[in-house]
């Protein structure tokens, strides 16, 4: 009997340390301290049953140390202590064997677009969360809303929060054309406006380049160059025909893109370049260094990229041949095709990280409350703002910074962010603005004439969400996968000849002799596969019968 009690209390000791270690030391399921704070919206503090610990392993932490300004800020408003685990060397490796292990801490962030998330999920090491949301998780639901839809597993769950989400106002892709030598061509007026350009005319402007600029400082001239290596021109040449990352028909079968009907419009265009000499003959071979390299030596117009590529170089065109000689991203609209059709602005909302809770968290209900402080817009502003009054001021009901913040991150960004802590936790972020019209990035509140011209330039009809299409393709090591690679490779190895194909009619040869060799390699069987993990997506996220 006695040893009956004895071993009693002895479970009890050891439950109670349980309770007071771990995810949140609490074992009343998170009633009180990051819940009393988080689910309040600001205020509260640690609960009287003791203090609220979550470790939290970060693969963007590097060696940084939960100690700053904002992470002081963060624990004193939810009454948690955070305990960050950087990654040391590889993340990914130090997730792979945390997972082998089993010693995986209470929160994870991870690559969300790596294979990495769906192993955690399949070996129960991240908890579903959407019974925890519907409880404790009000700013969750609001800020999320239909991403969370489009982030469910294939069991239609959520395991995890999404990081960098949500519409992106941004815009993404255009042709870039120097606005000086622009202006010379077509006026100052004309180069000064938003309008976009028709596909005739953007070749009439290349033409009357190169005829009035053979040479440039003793340089012969180049039309347009491309950055072969990164391939960052595909996103404006498709997007001015609307081609997306691949071809969708109405029944939802997923094809190569190849396939779309403008495609060959889209190669007819890049050959006609090519073929009337304003193509840089060098294009194929060009690694990104040479292609900045090029623009940065003053006797290139244009490139297809997005507007921010080109920085370096617009830096050396500025202070060696002036401001005008930037680089501007102008919107050029394929013959044939409406404006309101092009598809230049491509991102996914579901974002870049993946951040979830995991089994080993004893508390999950005090980790989804702070979670929710995070998410709330009084979180986002104060990890990518700082703290009111020190770093920001409420001026006529909208976040207005301290210019001296403004000015540091423009100057010395990594600096700023650790003597600040300004954006140097950035967890569950949301794109675009807040609610009072002010960027939840505190470095997007001034933008540069160039950020301001492209986004007047690309309109909200541009925006697509890549986010439909991604990881629809077979796993490299399955049958489909390895036919799917001899299908990019067929693909890659012929599509420089067919935009330096001799003439058009040489040019269509190379292409029904490619579709030839794509089929050959099993184009159709990835296709049918693809198409089928694109129609169970859309049923999974309702938006398919």
């Amino acid at each position: 009997m006695k040893a009956k009690k004895l071993m009693a209390l002895m479970l009890g000791v050891t439950m109670l340390a349980a309770a007071v270690t771990g995810c949140g030391g609490q074992g009343d399921g998170g009633s009180a301290g990051a819940g009393d704070a988080a689910g309040t919206g600001a205020e509260g503090g640690a609960s009287s049953d003791g203090p609220v610990t979550l470790t939290f392993f970060d693969k963007n932490s590097g060696s940084n140390t939960f100690d700053d300004p904002v992470a002081k800020a963060i624990q004193e408003k939810t009454g948690v202590t955070v305990q960050v685990e950087n990654p040391t060397g590889d993340p990914l490796e130090k997730l792979n064997l945390m997972l082998t292990g089993q010693n995986y801490p209470d929160i994870v962030l991870m690559d969300r677009g790596n294979e990495i998330a769906n192993r955690y999920i399949d070996a129960g090491a991240l908890i579903p969360l959407n019974d925890l949301i519907d409880q404790y998780g009000p700013h969750i639901k609001e800020m999320y809303g239909e991403v969370m839809t489009k982030s469910v597993y294939s069991d239609g769950k959520n395991y995890y929060l999404n990081n960098w989400y949500g519409v992106d106002p941004d815009a993404v892709a255009g042709v870039l054309m120097r606005k000086d030598l622009l202006t010379e061509i077509v006026g100052e007026e004309r180069a000064n406006s938003n309008d976009p350009f028709t596909q005739s005319e953007y070749l009439d402007i290349l033409r009357q380049f190169k005829e009035k600029y053979p040479t440039i400082d003793g340089k012969e001239s180049i039309a347009v160059t491309l950055d072969a290596e990164s391939k960052n021109y595909e996103g404006t040449l498709f997007g001015m025909y609307g081609i997306t990352t691949y071809y969708a028909d109405e029944n939802n079968n997923i094809m190569h893109k190849a396939k779309a009907p403008r495609y060959q419009d889209a190669i007819g265009f890049m050959n006609t370049l090519y073929t009337e000499g304003l193509l840089d003959k060098e294009w194929v071979v060009n690694k990104k260094e040479q292609w900045t390299q090029k623009l940065s030596a003053g006797n290139v117009f244009s490139t297809f990229c997005s507007y921010w590529d080109p920085d370096s170089a617009n830096t050396s065109l500025a202070s060696t041949v002036g401001e005008d000689a930037k680089f501007y991203s102008y919107k050029v609209v394929a013959d044939g095709v409406d404006p309101s059709e092009t598809k230049y602005s491509g991102r996914s909302t579901l974002g870049w990280d993946a951040i979830g809770i995991t089994s080993n968290c004893q508390n999950p209900e005090a980790a989804i409350k702070f979670i929710d402080f995070l998410v709330s817009e009084e979180g986002q502003y104060l990890m990518m703002w700082g703290l009111e009054g020190e770093h920001w001021d409420m001026v006529d009901g909208k976040h207005v910074p301290k210019q001296e913040i403004v000015d540091g991150f423009k100057t010395d960004f990594d600096n700023t962010k650790l003597e600040t802590g300004i954006r140097k936790w950035t967890w569950f972020i949301k794109n675009g603005n807040g609610t009072d019209g002010s960027p939840y990035d505190v470095t997007k509140y001034e933008t540069t004439e160039l950020t301001d011209f492209a986004n007047a330039s690309f309109g909200e009809s541009d925006r697509w969400d890549t986010a439909d299409f991604t990881g629809l393709e077979p796993a490299g090591s399955s049958p489909e996968g390895l036919k799917w690679q001899k299908v990019k490779d067929v693909y890659d190895q012929n599509f420089p000849k067919m935009v330096n194909a001799a003439d058009s009619t040489e040019a269509n040869a190379v292409y029904e002799a490619m579709l030839a060799q794509m089929e050959e390699a099993g184009l159709s069987e990835v296709e049918a596969y693809m198409s089928g993990q694109y129609q169970e997506r859309l049923k999974l996220w309702g938006m398919a019968e």
